[in-house]
């Protein structure tokens, strides 16, 4: 049992493993990224909140075009700072868990090339989900005007 045990812990590790580092963003950065996550029950009750500006395999030309794409598309505020104009794109991603998982990282994904491509991912300590629990993940972009 305790073989199992290693071999599915070093399973769970190993995505982790091609991370080249993380990246802190900050004010001031070509894109400043902040990502709030929660994980409800099915009662609604708050199980998890995680948050960071710190993200792994942060796919910055990728990410970049996401952004253009997700500012195209709506009325995302500007906002003054020091006097310098910054653009605030906010998203939510929910979904709602149907079977037990762990769950050992936040990532924002999206389709190029018909192939699914991780544009940015907050590394976590895991937790685990049950049928019923419901994840949200708020992320916050804010990039200088041009």
């Amino acid at each position: 049992m305790n073989k199992i045990i290693l071999f599915s812990f070093v399973l769970l590790l190993f995505p982790l493993s091609n991370s080249f580092g993380v990246t802190q963003t900050e004010l001031g950065d070509d894109i400043f990224i902040f990502v709030q996550t929660t994980i409800r029950n099915s009662d609604g009750i708050l199980v998890v909140y995680l948050e960071s500006t710190k993200f792994s395999d942060l796919n910055l030309p990728a990410l970049e075009s996401f952004l253009d794409f997700e500012a195209s598309r709506g009325n995302d505020p500007v906002i003054t700072i020091n006097g310098e104009q910054f653009q605030v794109i906010r998203r939510i991603q929910s979904y709602s868990f149907d079977s037990e998982q762990l769950v050992a990282s936040t990532i924002l994904s999206d389709v190029i090339d018909d192939k699914p491509t991780v544009l940015a991912r907050f590394a976590h300590d895991g937790y685990t989900t049950v049928p019923g629990d419901t994840l949200e993940s708020m992320w916050t972009f804010v990039r200088p005007v041009a």
